[in-house]
């Protein structure tokens, strides 16, 4: 596709925050409208034929903003920031708005479901990922329960991903340092090929001290009193092809996490919050079954998987020793039929949860949670359908059906009713419109819900007490789904050959996201019980575009979302501030060495609610990073990367909306990696 007569694409000179490339493409042939294909629609497809709005952070830039979690990968994106203060173990993904348990995580195509007070639900080291995928809004269509405010889709490496055409043999070590804690990151892995297999091994060890926060302003450059930690974990793949129509894929991950953190890492050490020794372990087994043979009928996919998630914690001051354990086996079948007139896509998943906690209440007899013991099945059908209704015009429609349950097991428990059956019809449509050879314009309406957790519905015992006065949970088996509702309008446009060797993307979108029955906790006196008691309304819009000139890259991107309590027409809390990000970028030495800069202003945080813990306002900040890799092709470095990150440049002192803790201040963040 060729243009060149646009002015107005010539007035555009601007990339997302975050270049989207295809995979193993080489910096020296990196363009903008090189085909990129997501997962997250339950199918391999390209980025362009998807009405949701899918952005994609690849492996190449992973590796050059050496993030230390998942949520810091993407916090670039617009409309998407990191929600759990500076603790990066404890970091999580708010997109549009909403977070935590509405917003689905997904590893390698299975449920990460994992949730239980303020405890961290990222386990995935960036290390591991070839790339991460936010599907932005409702999404419960195709993934079932928990997806009404997006889904983060985290994809693995493979042998494929990482050799050299022609290889059948490789691996590399890696050397990272972190100025701002003086963290020290090691990294290795090893992989290959053969005829039928491939296999990876891959392991890393991160070991890092307290941050400190920035200078500027009212800033000093004080330590962020146990922010330190220690992680290690690993990966283990092996693919083999049975056949020309079949393959059988085997995975085991691991990550361990040791630190002395608050019992909410998201604040200071306080009487509400003590001092604990925590370590966690998360275990992630899976294994499938590809099946694609000569048949436009069948490419379909069948997945068993089991995640393992446990926390020992040791409260200092008290003794006391508590254990959280959070376990899901779970199954995944999906098919891809292409009939003479349209697409299907259709599957059926089906998955159990169970937890168990023991809060040891020694020497404070009472005043503590009660144990809990619980368990939820969930089994869902989903269908897609992809149906062209003229040259130009394509519908995308489908629906799927959940039944859930969730069950009290505790024998002694003063619940009533132990139990809670329910189920969620979730409809998606929506309209692609092809209008010219460098215009799409889509609409869509999708639904999605959230099936209460187990921690919501059943907890008991004492919430927190401070001297004579003492708050206890009060469970609600009774509460509903949430539900979710969203319309959006899309446009994005592709252009080349505006001025000679130069391409551009502009994307655009618009959405509106109703959520009924938002479930919140509720503290009121002596009693804290979740219950459904919001009508949510969250609107907003996203500006993004990519600009390139030989090899100069710009861009640009802004995301806005509002979000009201349509009860009460109060503000809603942790909305995301107004978010601009500018980025320029400079390919040299035939594309061995990209050297750039991030430009992130973050608006003032103003609409709060008058009652939040006294906080009329949060402040608005800027920040400057700069990077640069170099990765020569050729010569006696070949197989040499080296990665230069000064995060902050400027040394800011700031906190981000809704946060209590300030944010770590500047860090030079250098990696060598030797790839053989």
């Amino acid at each position: 596709m060729t243009f060149t007569k646009s002015r107005l694409a010539m007035a555009v000179m601007a990339v997302t925050s975050s270049f989207v490339y295809a995979e193993n493409t080489p910096q020296t042939q990196a363009t903008l409208l090189n085909q990129v294909t997501v997962t997250a629609t339950r199918s391999e497809k390209d980025i362009n034929d998807v009405a949701r709005t899918i952005e994609v952070v690849d492996q190449d830039q992973i590796q050059q903003d050496q993030p230390e979690s998942v949520a810091q990968a993407v916090k670039a994106l617009p409309n998407v920031s990191v929600r759990g203060g500076p603790r990066a173990n404890s970091q999580s993904i708010n997109i549009r708005g909403l977070e935590g348990t509405r917003v689905l995580q997904i590893t390698d195509g299975a449920r990460q479901n994992f949730a239980n007070g303020h405890r961290g639900t990222y386990f995935t080291d960036p290390e591991l990922l070839k790339s991460i995928e936010v599907v932005k809004g409702p999404s419960s269509n195709l993934w079932g329960s928990g997806a009404i405010g997006g889904v983060v889709v985290q994809n693995t490496k493979t042998a494929e991903d990482l050799l050299a055409p022609g290889n059948t043999l490789g691996g590399y070590v890696s050397q990272g340092f972190l100025s701002n804690n003086h963290e020290s990151r090691t990294r290795a892995s090893l992989y290959g090929i053969t005829d039928r297999f491939d296999w990876l091994l891959n392991g890393y060890y991160n070991d890092g001290g307290n941050y400190k926060t920035g200078t500027s302003g009212q800033g000093n450059g004080d330590e962020i009193e146990h922010s330190g930690s220690r992680e290690q974990g690993g990966m283990a793949k092996l693919g083999w092809q049975l056949n020309d129509d079949s393959r059988l894929e085997f995975k085991a991950q691991q990550a361990q996490t040791n630190a002395r953190v608050p019992s909410n890492p998201a604040t200071a050490v306080a009487t509400d919050s003590p001092l604990i020794v925590q370590e966690s372990a998360h275990t992630n087994v899976s294994a499938a079954y590809l099946l694609n043979p000569d048949s436009a009928l069948v490419d379909s996919r069948l997945q068993l998987f089991y995640n393992d998630t446990e926390f020992d914690e040791y409260r200092i001051e008290d003794k006391q020793t508590d254990n959280t354990r959070y376990k899901t086996l779970g199954t995944a079948f999906t098919n891809v039929s292409k009939l003479t007139h349209f697409e299907l896509t259709y599957g059926l998943d089906a998955y159990k949860n169970t937890i168990e906690t023991v809060r040891d209440d020694t020497g404070n007899e009472g005043n503590r949670p009660e144990n809990l013991d619980g368990e939820s099945t969930t089994a869902g059908a989903f269908v897609q359908a992809d149906i062209p209704l003229a040259e130009a015009w394509t519908l995308q429609t489908g629906v799927r059906y959940d039944r859930f349950e969730a069950r009290d097991n505790r024998s002694e428990s003063d619940i009533e009713e132990k139990k809670q059956s329910n189920h969620a019809i979730s409809p998606s449509a929506a309209l692609i419109w092809d209008s010219t050879d460098w215009l799409t314009l889509s609409a869509s309406y999708n639904e999605a819900f959230r099936a209460p957790s187990m921690e919501e519905m059943f907890s008991t015992g004492t919430h927190f007490a401070a001297g004579p006065f003492v708050n206890r949970f009060v469970p609600n088996p009774d509460l509903k789904p949430e539900e979710a509702k969203n319309k959006e309008i899309s446009a994005r446009m592709n252009f080349a050959g505006i001025l000679g060797d130069d391409e551009l993307t502009l994307t655009a979108n618009v959405f509106q996201n109703d959520v009924d029955n938002f479930i919140n906790m509720i503290v009121e006196g002596t009693t804290t019980t979740w219950k459904n008691v919001d009508e949510a309304e969250l609107k907003g819009f996203e500006l993004a575009s990519q600009y390139r000139y030989q090899d100069i890259q710009f861009g640009l991107s802004y995301g806005q979302t509002r979000g009201e309590n349509k009860k009460t027409g109060e503000y809603l809390d942790h909305i995301p501030a107004d978010k601009v990000v500018a980025d320029v970028a400079y390919l040299m030495l035939q594309g061995d060495l990209k050297m750039g800069s991030r430009y992130t202003h973050v608006g003032a945080q103003e609409n709060i609610r008058a009652d939040y813990d006294s906080m009329s306002s949060y402040g608005s900040y800027d920040l400057v990073d700069l990077y640069l890799s170099y990765e020569p092709t050729t010569s006696a470095l070949k197989g040499i990367r080296t990665d230069l990150t000064v995060s902050n440049l400027t040394d800011e002192y700031y906190i981000t909306a809704w946060e209590t803790l300030h944010e770590p201040g500047r860090s030079i963040k250098l990696n060598l990696r030797y790839r053989f």
